[in-house]
């Protein structure tokens, strides 16, 4: 895999003289999306799992679920806390203080469109209003890296949720205002959580007067602009993520009409090969 830290200004002009023609390095237009493939279940100690496949791009997701306190502001919704991991050894990047950076960013996008409205139902993790909650914790390791981890993120979160199961709980109440917690060990007895609100995130990338979506590594170091849109399965917005550049307010709506396109062509073949992945029996890993 050849890596990049910086592209010559001949091979800038090349990726952005192809891009004005419609024809990118690889071949896709400028609203071409690469395919990508979801394997979920394969963790065995993780309430739910997800393992992304996009060209070099390699995404494994986790996600535990465990037993803790509501917020203080929201006493009667249950948690989720996002961690993101991108191993040095995938991209230049991500190698010292630049990783821990990205890291970071990555895993602050991601919990926010958990917490969006309309996104995951958090008030059916609470147990017990202002006192025991169900907290997720969604662990992403990016293996390697073709680009375009905001998105490539999204799907694979929203995947591992659409598998998650936790514990069936009943709550029993005691005299003197105590409550008793009683988890089943039936693993058939459970809640599946339900992801179908969670949005996918949509990353537009200016690379000379245009916007391309689902960028390489090497279009990133072309481009101007980036604007990231979050959007849901019923055509909404839950945010928008300025990266940096700037861009005027007809590219803006253009690129709203496209994302909103875009975010449900891949819910769609997600929810295909989640379907696909159900009737599936591949063993499980660690």
């Amino acid at each position: 895999k050849k890596m990049l830290k910086s592209l010559s200004p001949s091979e800038i002009k090349f990726v952005e003289e192809g891009v004005a023609q419609n024809i990118r390095v690889d071949g896709r237009g400028r609203l071409d999306y690469r395919p990508f493939s979801l394997e979920t279940g394969i963790v065995t100690q993780a309430n739910g799992s997800c393992r992304l496949v996009l060209e070099d791009t390699d995404i494994l997701v986790g996600i535990k679920a465990e037993l803790g306190e509501p917020d203080a502001a929201a006493p009667d919704c249950g948690t989720v806390f996002v961690s993101v991991e991108c191993c040095p050894s995938a991209s230049p990047e991500f190698e010292g203080r630049g990783a821990e950076d990205l890291n970071v960013e990555l895993a602050k996008f991601t919990e926010r469109l958990l917490r969006a409205s309309g996104s995951l139902d958090l008030k059916s993790l609470c147990l017990i209003p202002g006192r025991q909650c169900w907290a997720l914790y969604v662990d992403v390791m990016v293996l390697d890296s073709a680009g375009n981890l905001f998105d490539t993120i999204s799907i694979a979160v929203r995947a591992a949720l659409a598998t998650t199961s936790i514990p069936k709980v009943n709550v029993i109440e005691k005299p003197g205002n105590q409550y008793e917690l009683e988890l089943s060990d039936d693993p058939e007895d459970s809640l599946k959580v339900d992801a179908v609100g969670v949005p996918v995130a949509v990353t537009f990338s200016k690379i000379g007067a245009f916007d391309v979506i689902d960028a390489t590594l090497e279009e990133e170091l072309c481009l101007s602009c980036r604007t990231t849109f979050a959007v849901s399965q019923n055509g909404s917005f839950s945010s928008t993520q300025k990266g940096y550049g700037s861009t005027d307010v007809k590219s803006l709506k253009d690129q709203v009409k496209i994302a909103r396109r875009v975010a449900l062509q891949i819910i769609e073949r997600m929810d295909a090969a989640l379907h696909t992945e159900e009737s599936s029996n591949r063993p499980k890993i660690g």
